[in-house]
């Protein structure tokens, strides 16, 4: 086993996943909570795109994407960031993880350090290993809404720090970051020397009316921005994966995916621009998450044992469950095994997730309905 391998977490809300499918084909009945894939269709104009491109004759792209394609997504995020992006600061891939991946390839040496929410999502955390830099967790604590302290953030700023990435709404605490805050992490960056990767997967996800993260950016803050199609659009299977950043990184990052994987598929990138037309789709997958949630945190919020600040956006609840004396991974395996509830332990996100479950209101009122009465009669029972 090398190296590479060996630093890599064996723990994710897939192996969750697989336990639950091994109840579900032994004949047991699970409601799974435990992925972030929305069960709602994808807009249907994108399916149309992608239908007619399946038509067409299909080749390889230029690595950061069609021209076109790249054109009309910059448009696009000059509206989210409020100035002008040209097509030469637009990468497309094929899932946002790669813009991480190929942003610490780029702009990492070994034994730099990288900041990263804690919790927060376990790839982010596996890639910096991956590039040989080091990991260095900031707090979202929960009695700050399980925001980020900017001056907590700021004592670990190192001469060795390269990238400081920020996830709002947070997956797993579905917290929303305040726009100040936004914008003196951004300007700590900026002080620093170093990025600040600003992972906006669930931008169009949040319920409490906050503006979008990047409003709080200015135009000289060195940002990358990282978004996806997959939550936002419930596109998790076709890898929209999306970066602006400045043009000589987008060159660099560019070069880097040539030989990483040559380019998106280009029937998926001339379904982009339909999907991205598509807000009212959006607005209604919004919508129906915004009920969902508050299912979920009604019922959580009058369980025996539980605490919880309620998710300002993404679709994720974090609870917390330490006073029912088990520990996160125990009391994720007996809700799996003995309620046939599948939720996600806390510390998979990190040391600050401990004591926590994640989850998921990805699912129909009706399978979360269930979920919850069978977590109630579960505390009850302990």
């Amino acid at each position: 086993m090398t190296t590479a391998v060996r630093w890599q977490s064996r723990g994710s809300a897939f192996t969750i996943a697989a336990a639950a499918d091994r109840l579900e084909r032994a004949g047991r009945s699970v409601v799974r909570l435990e992925l972030g894939v929305p069960d709602l269709p994808p807009p249907p104009e994108a399916q149309e795109a992608l239908a007619a491109a399946l038509g067409r004759p299909s080749a390889y792209t230029p690595p950061a994407g069609l021209p076109e394609v790249r054109e009309h997504v910059a448009a696009h995020y000059s509206g989210v960031l409020g100035r002008p992006v040209a097509a030469d600061e637009v990468l497309l891939v094929p899932g946002s993880n790669l813009v991480l991946h190929g942003v610490l390839l780029a702009t990492v040496r070994p034994g730099d350090e990288v900041l990263l929410p804690d919790p927060g999502f376990p790839p982010y955390a596996e890639l910096v290993r991956l590039a040989g830099a080091v990991p260095v967790g900031y707090p979202l604590r929960a009695e700050r809404g399980h925001a980020p302290d900017p001056a907590e953030v700021a004592a670990l700023v190192s001469p060795r720090t390269r990238l400081l990435v920020l996830n709002t709404p947070n997956n797993p605490t579905g917290a929303v970051t305040p726009g100040a805050t936004v914008a003196a992490l951004a300007a700590l960056a900026r002080r620093g020397g170093f990025r600040l990767l600003l992972d906006d997967a669930y931008r169009e996800l949040v319920y409490d009316g906050s503006p979008p993260a990047a409003a709080a950016l200015a135009p000289d803050d060195p940002v990358v921005l990282m978004d996806s199609l997959s939550k936002s659009h419930s596109l998790c299977g076709w890898r929209v994966g999306i970066a602006v950043a400045d043009r000589r990184l987008v060159d660099d990052l560019a070069q880097l995916m040539t030989n990483l994987h040559c380019c998106m598929p280009d029937v998926v990138q001339r379904a982009v621009p339909a999907a991205l037309r598509a807000h009212h789709r959006v607005r209604a997958l919004a919508a129906e998450l915004r009920t969902r949630r508050d299912l979920v945190t009604g019922r959580l919020s009058d369980m025996p044992g539980l605490r919880l600040h309620p998710p300002g956006g993404a679709f994720y609840a974090f609870p917390d469950i330490t006073a029912t004396g088990l520990t996160d991974e125990q009391f994720a395996d007996r809700l799996l095994h003995r309620a046939g509830v599948a939720v996600v332990p806390g510390s998979l996100y990190g040391r600050h997730g401990r004591g926590h479950v994640r989850i998921a209101f990805t699912r129909p009122s009706d399978q979360l309905t269930a979920g919850m009465d069978r977590l109630h009669d579960f505390l009850e029972s302990l």
